[in-house]
């Protein structure tokens, strides 16, 4: 496709005039232009880049048509020739009628903020679109249309309805609905709606309603006033809206910045501990170099918490990642949780001998006993035969058995089921459940 026109398309007057009128004459005075704005520029449309915003000349006009004969198909406005068209017209337009700016998304390309917002005002003062009819002819890709939609708008608290008539670039979706095309067009694409606007019925078609609608503003200067005040309104209520919605943004923006400062500030260089077993990767995923593991109750110190789940720590004196998680603040007392990373497996906790243990211990040398009745640290003797095992896994290989009365020491009770215990001068596991103490 070539390069798309930035500013000068079919579409431009929907985004640099979004309140301007296909039928905004040039010999329209001053009140009656301005009330044009409104009455022809509700109905959301496009406009062709040679018409400038006003009814083209006759000569313009023949010279537009000689420039594009050979690329638009010389064939006849349809009259409500495609149903599909109709109820897509006839929704959108229902749509803004009801302010239904959700709807109206669901039927355009994209619309931008200002637009809806536009739309969404000027509902305020509509009662209904009336008297549609849709006038197509062929688009410039298989299945597309250019259409032309007339309309009667019934404003509030005014009995004369206002005529109307808006141009719209119609395209299929790819399961054969149809939507309204809204946004840059290519050169091409350009040109053969140029060409479409040129042609002799469509020009008629815009200067009738252009007519109807001048004579009925001319005639009724309840409806001209009307017409002029509520233009000033609209603007003004969407002029509000936007510095609004500018200011809610950037409040949300500065709490958003505030919030994650001190997030960070709380978090860098406070202690965790970590609540199972747990590989440290070099970087925040789970596909990173393992470059180590902690224990469950190692203390690490927090770097930064990261929102994507996981957590920059010191590990070892360089910076490493682990996974949120399996952190708790190392003030807190440990949970059970789930067993950390996924490669961290239970046939994995390997011993860790030369490793300092964050041991509870009581006072005076004393032993404190845990919620089960089994001390948290110190000398025991076991009441039952329970094997030791290499490390926290049932299928971990024996260091031996220990007998009811051998005496074990335990070095800490895991939050994953198993205690860290010393047998015969070696570290070992013995399942927490079976470790029964010899009163």
């Amino acid at each position: 496709m070539s390069e798309q026109k930035k500013g000068n398309n079919f579409l431009e007057f929907i985004q640099n005039n979004k309140k301007a009128s296909i039928a905004a004459g040039a010999a329209a005075v001053a009140v009656i232009a301005a009330a044009v704005i409104i009455g022809i520029g509700i109905g959301r449309g496009a406009q062709p880049a040679s018409s400038g915003g006003s009814v083209q000349t006759t000569e313009q006009a023949a010279q537009a048509s000689q420039t594009e004969e050979s690329q638009v198909p010389e064939e006849p406005l349809q009259d409500d020739a495609v149903p599909e068209v109709n109820e897509l017209m006839a929704k959108y337009y229902q749509a803004a009628a009801d302010g239904d700016m959700d709807a109206v998304k669901s039927m355009v390309s994209t619309y931008d903020d200002e637009t809806l917002i536009y739309l969404e005002k000027m509902s305020g003062h509509i009662e209904s679109y009336q008297n549609l009819k849709c006038y197509t002819k062929s688009g410039p890709v298989d299945g597309s249309y250019v259409v032309y939609a007339y309309y009667e708008i019934k404003f509030n608290d005014l009995d004369t309805a206002v005529p109307g008539v808006s141009p719209f670039l119609i395209y299929p979706r790819e399961d054969g609905s149809l939507y309204i095309y809204e946004g840059d067009v290519d050169e091409s694409v350009n040109q053969y709606l140029e060409g479409v606007s040129a042609q002799d019925d469509v020009i008629d078609l815009m200067n009738r309603v252009q007519v109807v609608f001048n004579e009925a503003v001319m005639q009724d200067d309840n409806l001209n006033n009307f017409l002029a005040k509520l233009k000033e309104e609209v603007q003004t209520e969407v002029g509000e809206a936007l510095a609004e919605a500018e200011t809610q943004s950037q409040e949300q923006t500065e709490t958003q910045e505030q919030a994650q400062a001190q997030e960070s500030q709380a978090a860098s260089g406070s202690q965790v501990k970590a609540t199972e077993v747990v590989n440290v990767r070099a970087s925040d995923s789970e596909q990173a170099d393992r470059i180590g593991k902690v224990q469950a109750g190692e203390v690490l110190t927090l770097l930064e918490e990261k929102a994507n789940g996981w957590s920059r720590v010191e590990f070892e004196g360089k910076e490493a990642y682990i996974k949120s998680e399996y952190l708790e603040p190392a003030e807190s007392s440990g949970q059970d949780g789930q067993e950390g990373d996924a490669s961290a497996t239970g046939s994995s906790k390997a011993e860790n001998d030369g490793q300092q243990e964050q041991e509870n211990e009581g006072q005076s040398g004393q032993s404190t006993t845990s919620g089960s009745g089994l001390p948290a640290s110190g000398t025991i003797r076991v009441a039952e035969t329970v094997n030791v095992r290499k490390s926290a896994s049932e299928s971990a290989d024996k260091i031996g058995t220990a007998f009811p009365g051998e005496s074990l020491e335990i070095l800490m009770q895991q939050a994953d089921g198993w205690t860290r215990v010393s047998y015969k001068g070696q570290t070992g596991y013995v399942k927490t459940e079976v470790l029964k103490v010899l009163k």
